[in-house]
């Protein structure tokens, strides 16, 4: 089952890779046509407007122009991105076309000799009617407005409208024109009347040959590259799946051995850090697992050792005074009660430990006065004078009551049974400081787990659960307990400020 899980990732982290990889090459495909075709159609307005600012600049150095010289100037500024002019009279209608259409075509009437057209821009036709038939096309085209006036000393001047008109314009041209081919139109004017029209016509960015050539050369690349990059693509994830299948496999094989309680991880270094994570964390499982048998053993040991003492020493009681060694008595009867109760309480003791674990314990937190709380718990040892009781007037402590009364005692009932005298309660800033004469173990245990056995001077007659009890009732209210040696006193800390979880 595992291995069909792992074939199946397998095979979806080789398509996701394959699919991602094709997803990118068609949105840069996808990119680049449309930026090649916004550019081929951005290109007739771009070159116009080019064309038209250079008919201003060289325009604008002349101190007299003259109809003639602005026809020159229109016609010497026509480069090879304009295949061609048409140029209509005061009325609209088509007398002649200087160059040729966009697409290459030559149509009848077409002139390449500037002399044809007189200063008054007015067309001197050929002989005889050779322009074609027309047709009247309307179309959106930005509209440059020409003035060149008479001035009244026989003075001549030019200027172009600052404001570009882009309006639907009616053109009446030869047949052969399309709507598409007419990258712009200009209004000729002379002292406010129009004298003329002439519409620019551009080479697209496919038939004027250096931007053909790039374009081509793009789409080419493009052309070629696409199934290259596929192929890499493909060659790529299969190259990254099996790389990554001897890892996923040692992993499989880990978690099958942790299913059958083998905790002899061995997991060499990964190739990816995402693998490496994985293995790290299944290292520190088989270890944290591995431990937790050996608690569950030794807690299995230890609580079968500490529920039968009680019952192995009532069960010779009984044989004792069934056999007739001790005569049924007051005394033996008190002290078979005694063994019960020491039974019962430990019992009570494992039971009130699992509830803490159980995620039925919540505690809710509460301020309470420091002096109450510790005077509530004092007040319940038979002799209270062993305790010395240090708290600031006013000190407030935030806890849940049950719980932390419970813990308090646990830890008191360990410090008076030591027997070291007098047992000090410091309160300051929600912690709790319980002080009494004594000497822990070295190497220190963690008093904290249940059975753990360190001084026994404080666990003698318990359950080994007070600490552990105490410890756990902390944790329930993101407290935390700790002991540790101070000269020739023990330090056991029930501090209530909440712990930071790193």
């Amino acid at each position: 089952m595992i291995r069909g899980h792992f074939r199946h990732h397998f095979i979806r982290l080789f398509i996701s890779i394959f699919a991602l990889a094709a997803a990118i090459i068609a949105l840069q495909l996808l990119f680049s046509f449309w930026s090649t075709k916004h550019a081929m159609n951005s290109w007739p307005g771009y070159v116009a407007e080019e064309y038209i600012s250079s008919i201003r600049e060289d325009m604008s150095q002349i101190e007299n122009p003259t109809p003639d010289i602005m026809i020159n100037t229109i016609l010497e500024n026509a480069n090879e991105r304009i295949s061609g002019l048409i140029f209509r009279d005061a009325n609209g209608f088509f007398q002649i076309l200087y160059g040729v259409l966009p697409n290459g075509e030559r149509i009848r009437g077409s002139v390449a000799d500037p002399t044809v057209i007189n200063s008054e821009l007015k067309i001197r036709l050929y002989s005889g009617n050779m322009t074609s038939s027309t047709k009247q096309i309307t179309t959106d085209v930005d509209v440059y407005v020409f003035n060149i006036d008479f001035l009244w000393d026989g003075s001549t001047s030019f200027s172009i409208d600052d404001e570009i008109v882009h309006e639907p314009q009616t053109f009446t041209v030869p047949n052969e024109i399309k709507a598409r081919d007419i990258a712009a139109t200009v209004v000729v004017m002379s002292n406010g009347e129009v004298r003329g029209y002439y519409d620019i016509l551009v080479m697209t960015a496919r038939t004027y040959g250096p931007t053909r050539y790039i374009i081509d050369t793009s789409m080419l690349v493009l052309v070629v590259f696409l199934p290259i990059a596929l192929i890499l693509a493909l060659v790529v994830s299969y190259l990254i799946s099996k790389r990554n299948e001897k890892s996923i496999n040692e992993i499989r094989q880990a978690l099958q051995k942790l299913s059958h309680n083998d905790f002899d991880i061995t997991l060499g270094v990964q190739k990816s850090s995402e693998l490496q994570d994985i293995a790290s964390s299944i290292r520190e499982l088989g270890q944290n697992l591995e431990q937790h048998q050996m608690s569950r053993k030794e807690w299995i040991r230890s609580l079968s050792h500490d529920l039968n003492t009680p019952l192995a020493s009532l069960n010779m009681l009984l044989d004792a005074s069934i056999d007739g060694i001790f005569p049924l008595s007051q005394n033996l009867l008190v002290q078979m009660k005694k063994e019960c109760d020491d039974l019962t309480g430990r019992i009570s003791a494992i039971k009130y430990y699992a509830y803490l674990l159980s995620p039925d314990c919540r505690a809710e937190k509460k301020e309470t006065d420091a002096f109450d709380f510790i005077d509530s718990i004092v007040c319940t040892f038979p002799d209270s004078s062993v305790f010395e009781v240090h708290i600031a007037e006013g000190e407030k402590l935030v806890l849940d009551h049950n719980l932390s009364a419970r813990a308090l005692l646990e830890v008191l009932n360990n410090a008076v049974q030591a027997k070291g005298g007098k047992v000090h309660i410091l309160v300051s800033g929600s912690v709790i400081r319980v002080i009494n004469r004594g000497r822990l173990p070295d190497p220190l245990p963690d008093f904290f787990e249940p059975w753990s056995r360190g001084d026994i001077s404080r666990h003698e007659g318990g359950a080994g659960l007070g600490l552990p009890i105490a410890g756990q009732i902390m944790r329930v209210q993101d407290g935390k307990a700790s002991i540790r040696q101070d000269g020739e006193n023990v330090v056991v800390t029930l501090d209530f400020r909440a712990v930071k979880s790193s």
